[in-house]
């Protein structure tokens, strides 16, 4: 989510929404939702950030695998709730395209995880966020995207997602693909109507994990 550009009215939406739809997404179970991509989670502890955390429901699930979690999300609604929810993460109000805040903070990321960002912001958003993500990330490190892909939601400002230009835009921001699957939606209204999601996993070059 973004606080610029094409997405500010989404947030809007969401500090809205947000006692309504918190309700709906800690009812998700994290081993459900991550199934497709678990094995490329770090199994020992990293330094993860969670971009657009929402309840801090993925936050507080990587925190107890023992990682070090930063945690980023605009909305204030959603942000003020997740913060008083745990102390071991990191809770950082900032927004993409441009993570100010968090880059400021000169740290870099093992594992940077988007799930159902993406959709939220424009294309030139998109190729600052990409450039930035990758100065976010150390060499070696994962970046995980979940791409919301479908019919849009009324009443939501979203664009419409291409995981393959997805793919090359992280290329020329210097990340390489290195897994992607399609999953259908796990909530029911959503797969309905025929939404369904595209996990995109890409690595830097360099680091202890490279061939």
């Amino acid at each position: 989510m973004t606080e610029q550009g094409g997405s500010a009215a989404a947030i809007a939406v969401y500090e809205d929404k947000a006692a309504h739809l918190a309700e709906r997404y800690d009812a998700i179970a994290n081993e459900t939702l991550y199934a497709p991509v678990r094995h490329l989670i770090p199994d020992r502890p990293a330094r993860v950030a969670d971009i657009g955390a929402a309840t801090g429901r993925d936050a507080r699930w990587f925190a107890d695998m023992g990682h070090r979690v930063t945690a980023v999300e605009p909305a204030s609604a959603f942000f003020r709730q997740a913060r008083a929810t745990d102390e071991r993460v990191d809770w950082v109000q900032d927004a993409l395209p441009e993570l100010s805040r968090l880059v400021s903070q000169g740290v870099r990321f093992d594992f940077i995880n988007l799930m159902g960002v993406w959709h939220h912001l424009d294309p030139g958003e998109r190729t600052r966020a990409a450039s930035v993500l990758r100065t976010l990330t150390v060499p070696g490190g994962l970046l995980c995207l979940a791409l919301r892909i479908g019919p849009l939601p009324p009443g939501l400002p979203v664009y419409e997602v291409d995981p393959s230009a997805t793919a090359e835009l992280f290329a020329d921001a210097g990340f390489e693909e290195t897994f992607r699957t399609k999953t259908d939606s796990i909530q029911d209204g959503n797969r309905a109507a025929g939404v369904y999601w595209v996990w995109l996993v890409l690595r830097t070059p360099g680091g202890e994990n490279a061939e």
